[in-house]
Parts: structure tokens; C-alpha cells; sequence
């Protein structure tokens, strides 16, 4: 006969990242937190931690003799959760685990007090993605859906799905164009350069990432290998990658790379169609050209004599070399890659798992199978279990 899983009275995690740092926060929850916090914490002065009340700060220490100088302060008196600010240190970090494993608090990752401290899966996962967050713009919104805008929303939706069907396809159909937005908001859009070799791929990429990540050399064929760089556009993340420049060659090792490149283009949100405006356009721009519709066209070297007109390519004139026009070609890309961000507030999916529910709750919908369509809006929002295991060392 099977056993139940095993679950600690206190778990115990560390909540800022690793790393040197001023301050580290320990976080203790469970049936026993509070016992055990209080049998490693010493006040300073002043009544145990255990007749504190929630959000009373105090100072102490922890360890043998006089220990390392802490802060502990109740968070939750029921169910009891308890913070103790050490300093940043990893020694430090350790010295405070330690305590609290001998009174029998087990080490967890950060992302089982999450589990443990949210609503719904979706309120977890958005605070899991949240560390992973690159900008400021997509940690917003992934916040707002930490703190219930997506939940939200299923749950209108679910109010409604007996009586109004319609109401919740069009909520449904509205969530799938926006997890396109919301799956490339940890990740990022991935956008290539491509053209024909000594064009300026690499300056361009170290004009738009801000720093020189490519070599740049007057000899074609310079990059082999693919370029890769994160930078951010108008807030959006962005991995720009510097391909080989497109031509036949008998060279294995560029051919290699060029075959590379081909295989980047297919994998990429956007390309970057570059082109020297400094030499007349060639059959190979032209092919370029036409082969990528979508692309973005770009006329680089403007701060040399210009062999032919941009307006001909509807193509954006910049020079790497000296700068011109790099700002508005960023802006330029992020307007490509998110035409219309969702409004402040919106409820955005941003795993493959909300995709595959609500593909599963719109096909359910369009069957008039309504018990279907609630199942997997409701599997959103239930809680996920505690899956973790004790975190090594």
C-alpha cells in the first residue's frame, strides 16, 4: 500500500537570488515554523519570538555564542510563516539553514513557497516567471497576472458559461491572440540579421545591443559561427543574432555557417533584411529581398555616397558606423515584434500549458460541450501542489 508523501512540519527556503548581496531574506512556513524559528532566534532583548506579534521586527541572532546578527519578524501567526533577514553572504545564508534543519525544517526552492503562498497555478507560475523576467515592461505584466488579472477574467468567464457561450468563446478566442504576446515574455523575440556578406551585419548588432559583441573586420566572411546578443527594444526582450553573410562558397567552414544562418531565419520572429546603400544593389539583394516578405529592410553605411535610392525598398536608412537612425530601427523592430501590446491590466497567458487549456476549452465551447469547456478553465485555477523536493546541500 502506497504512503502518503511525506510533509514536513517546517520548510525553509532562501527568497533573494544567489550570490553576494547586503541582505538575504530565509523564509520558514509550516504547521511548526514558528517553533523552530523560535528555538534558533535569540532576541536582543525583549519577549521570545513566538509571543511576537505578526510584523514586529526584531533583532537578535542566530548560531552559537553570539552568532550572526539577524532580523526576525512573524509574518503570518496562522498558518505561522516567519522571515529572517541574515547578511547576504553565503556563509551567513548556510550558518541560518543549518540552525533551522537541526530543529527539523526541511530546505526547499524558492518556487515551493510559491506554490505555497498562491492562489492558483497560474498566480505560481507568473510568480516563478517573474524572477525570470529581463525587463521591466514584461515584469509588469507578468505581475499583474501574479496578482489576478488572468484569474480573474477565467474566472468572469466561468460565471457566465452557462448562460452566455458566446461571451466565453470571444473571451477564450481573445486569450489565444494574446498568449502569442505572452509566451515570448520570459524568452524573448528572436530577430536575425541576414544579408550578403560585409554589408555591416556585426556593427549593426553591436550598434543596436549598445557594445561590441560581434568582431568587425573589412574581410567578408568575418562571422562563421552565429552571433548572439539580448538587449532590449522600447522595453520588449530581444536576442539579435548576427548571421554569415549569404553568398555561395567553397569554403566548408563559412558554408557551414551560411547553412547555419538559413536555419536561424526559419526559427526567428523577425529578419533583418540588411543591404550596403553605399554599392549598387545586387541580383543577390534582390532575391533577398523578394524571399522575405515580412522582412524588415535595412539600408546601412547612409554616411557614404549613396549608389541607389532606399524609397525603391521602402528601407529604413541607418549607419551603424556612426549611429544614424539606430534608435528609430530599434523602435522599428519592437513595433514589428509587438504591434499592439495588450492593454494594462489584460489577462495574458504566458505558458504552453494555458495554450493547450484553452485550445481545449474553445474546442469544447464551439461542441456546445459546456462541462468540457469549465474542466479545463477551472484547471487554471486550481491550486498546484507541493512538488518539491529538499533542496541539495
Amino acid at each position: 500500500m502506497s504512503q502518503a508523501p511525506h510533509s514536513p512540519a517546517a520548510r525553509v527556503c532562501v527568497l533573494t537570488p544567489e550570490g553576494r548581496g547586503a541582505i538575504a531574506v530565509v523564509r520558514v512556513w509550516g504547521p511548526q515554523a514558528l517553533e523552530a524559528a523560535n528555538r534558533v532566534f535569540r532576541p536582543v532583548q525583549g519577549t521570545s519570538l513566538a509571543q511576537s506579534r505578526p510584523g514586529r521586527l526584531r533583532f537578535g541572532h542566530v548560531g552559537a555564542d553570539l552568532g550572526d546578527e539577524v532580523v526576525a519578524v512573524v509574518v503570518e501567526a496562522n498558518p505561522p510563516e516567519v522571515e529572517i533577514h541574515c547578511h547576504g553572504g553565503s556563509a551567513a545564508v548556510a550558518l541560518v539553514i543549518a540552525a533551522l534543519e537541526k530543529e527539523g525544517a526541511e530546505r526547499r526552492q524558492p518556487v515551493a513557497w510559491i506554490r505555497h503562498a498562491s492562489r492558483s497555478a497560474v498566480a505560481a507560475e507568473a510568480d516563478v516567471d517573474l524572477m525570470r523576467a529581463q525587463t521591466t515592461r514584461t515584469a509588469e505584466i507578468l505581475l499583474e497576472q501574479a496578482h489576478g488579472a488572468f484569474e480573474a477574467e477565467i474566472r468572469s468567464c466561468l460565471e457566465r458559461l452557462d448562460d452566455d457561450r458566446r461571451f466565453c468563446i470571444e473571451c477564450v478566442e481573445s486569450w489565444l491572440c494574446r498568449s502569442e504576446f505572452g509566451l515570448k515574455l520570459v524568452s524573448g523575440w528572436r530577430v536575425v540579421l541576414s544579408g550578403r556578406p560585409n554589408v555591416g551585419k556585426s556593427r549593426l548588432l553591436n550598434a543596436l545591443a549598445g557594445y561590441e559583441r560581434a568582431i568587425v573586420a573589412p574581410t567578408p566572411g568575418t562571422t562563421r559561427d552565429i552571433v548572439t546578443v539580448r538587449t532590449a527594444l522600447d522595453g520588449w526582450p530581444v536576442e539579435l543574432a548576427d548571421t554569415a553573410g549569404l553568398r555561395s562558397s567553397k569554403d566548408l567552414i563559412e558554408a557551414s555557417g551560411i547553412a547555419l544562418a538559413r536555419a536561424r531565419q526559419e526559427e526567428a520572429d523577425l529578419i533583418l533584411v540588411v543591404l550596403d546603400r553605399s554599392e549598387p544593389l545586387t541580383e543577390s539583394d534582390r532575391r533577398l529581398v523578394a524571399s522575405h516578405q515580412q522582412a524588415l529592410i535595412v539600408a546601412n553605411k547612409c554616411d557614404l555616397p549613396a549608389a541607389w535610392d532606399a524609397a525603391l525598398t521602402e528601407a529604413l536608412v541607418v549607419s551603424a558606423e556612426r549611429g544614424d537612425g539606430i534608435e528609430a530601427l530599434g523602435s522599428a523592430i519592437a513595433r514589428r515584434l509587438v504591434p499592439e501590446p495588450p492593454p494594462p491590466g489584460a489577462g495574458v497567458p504566458f505558458r504552453p500549458g494555458h495554450v493547450r487549456h484553452l485550445s481545449r476549452a474553445l474546442k469544447a465551447l464551439e461542441a456546445n460541450d459546456l462541462a468540457t469547456a469549465g474542466q479545463a478553465l477551472r484547471e487554471l485555477l486550481a491550486p498546484l501542489p507541493d512538488r518539491s523536493h529538499p533542496s541539495p546541500g
